[in-house]
């Protein structure tokens, strides 16, 4: 049995999200550029009204790095409070998730030159699908 209820974010979004963000971190360590690592921090961005973010906010605290989370408009103040609780920078713009989400990756092109940008969608990334589709045991 599944209890995704136990996850960090309270949803199955910690398993596939989290397995995206270790994905990206991963790789930026074993590619061959890595022999002259790049001087710029790893960061995580999401659009998410809620789980999806608390999610990658999770991850991207696991890993030692930071991530902003672009929310609606229409996004309660609680989700808001447990996205910024975990650890999360919390921008509010536009009204629905499509809007908000064209807000950061145009935050993402701003922020290009200080920070390596990672994009964490909600759900739209085979390495999403794989966590989703995964079961995980801790002791």
């Amino acid at each position: 049995m599944k209890l995704d209820n136990h996850q960090p974010s309270g949803s199955f979004k910690s398993r596939g999200v989290g397995n995206l963000c270790l994905k990206a971190a991963q790789s930026r360590l074993s590619s061959p550029s890595s022999r002259s690592p790049s001087s710029k921090p790893l960061k995580f961005y999401s659009s998410s009204g809620g789980n999806a973010g608390l999610a990658a906010v999770t991850a991207a605290r696991s890993l030692g790095c930071t991530c902003t989370v672009v929310v609606p408009e229409t996004t309660t103040q609680l989700m808001m409070n447990k996205i910024r609780a975990a650890g999360g920078e919390v921008l509010q713009h536009g009204e629905s998730w499509g809007e908000a989400d064209e807000y950061l990756r145009a935050l993402m092109e701003i922020e290009a030159d200080t920070e390596e940008g990672i994009y964490c969608p909600p759900f739209d990334h085979e390495d999403i699908w794989e966590g989703m589709g995964s079961v995980s045991c801790t002791e």
